[in-house]
């Protein structure tokens, strides 16, 4: 059960940090583009380097940086796809795909509890017979 709490908490990290990749840039005037979604290609693989150095970060307010910042690569690679594959054709339009994204992180971390507890009691029924 711990590893799904981690993977739902992981989910939404992505989902934050993509839309924090996606939102500057399109209020900034910088519109989806081939290069853009290559520079954010590159922020992803520099992240992935990195992953190393970024599971050595505290412990913040009971959250384990360090085991969140490892998945931190994933965020540019999906922000990448939002500008890849996204309907996005201005700035202001990519901004708002990135606070979609946004919104779908922080929807999966107020409605985490609700399926979690459903996942709980599956898990528990299965294991009785």
């Amino acid at each position: 059960m711990d590893e799904w709490v981690g993977r739902s908490l992981r989910l939404t990290t992505v989902c934050l940090g993509a839309s924090g990749l996606l939102i500057p840039p399109g209020f900034a005037g910088v519109g989806p583009s081939l290069p853009f979604a290559v520079a954010l290609g590159v922020v992803g693989a520099a992240a992935l380097a990195a992953r190393e150095q970024l599971a050595t970060l505290p412990t913040v307010l009971g959250y384990d940086l360090g085991r969140y910042a490892q998945d931190a690569w994933l965020a540019g690679v999906l922000a990448a796809a939002v500008v890849l594959l996204g309907p996005a054709s201005s700035p202001d339009e990519l901004a708002a795909l990135g606070g979609v994204v946004g919104l779908v992180g922080m929807s999966n971390y107020f409605v985490r509890p609700i399926y979690l507890t459903l996942l709980s009691f599956v898990l528990r029924q299965s294991s009785r017979g």
